[in-house]
């Protein structure tokens, strides 16, 4: 395990944060741009409003659950198996011992743009199902990138799913 490549290594980032919290930011900004520019209409700013609360509350909880279920847990991608570090103890996945990859993604992300309209279109994640029948989650919050970090691990099946909202509940 000696010489592992940084971007193999799967943790908490304020990088990893920002990029999936980046359009929130984003959109107050340019709310608050708008409601100026129109002179602090009362219509605009509701309108305002309610689009950021439309943007801004499912965006929040998607990114809640998601740091909740990898608080505490950092991963080690490699060709050969997959090392994740929670409360301090060391598990270690070989390739014989995971099924498949499931990685849900946003349809802009399965199509490969960075482009989003609304802020939960960035989460993503992934569920390695092991052959023991235990799940892994793996969060965008450890990684921007949790498909191409786990095609990492040779002779496993990555399956891709398309989904707008990607909740941890739905399977």
């Amino acid at each position: 395990m000696a010489g592992i490549q940084e971007d193999k290594r799967l943790r908490f980032s304020f990088r990893n944060h920002y990029v999936a919290l980046a359009s929130v930011p984003f959109f107050a900004v340019f709310f608050t741009i708008v409601i100026v520019w129109f002179q602090f209409d009362k219509s605009i700013m509701f309108a305002a409003a309610i689009w950021f609360l439309l943007n801004a509350i499912p965006t929040l909880y998607l990114h809640i659950e998601y740091w909740i279920k990898n608080k505490d847990e950092e991963y080690e991608v490699h060709f050969d198996e997959l090392v994740r570090y929670k409360d301090g103890e060391t598990t270690v996945y070989k390739v014989s011992d995971i099924e498949r990859i499931k990685v849900y993604m946003s349809p802009a992300l399965y199509r490969g743009s960075n482009l989003h309209f609304l802020g939960i279109e960035a989460y993503h994640y992934a569920r390695v199902h092991l052959k023991s029948g235990e799940e892994l989650i793996i969060t965008c919050l450890l990684t921007s990138k949790v498909e191409k970090a786990l095609r990492g691990l040779r002779g496993v099946k990555v399956e891709r799913k398309k989904r707008l909202f990607n909740t941890l509940e739905w399977k």
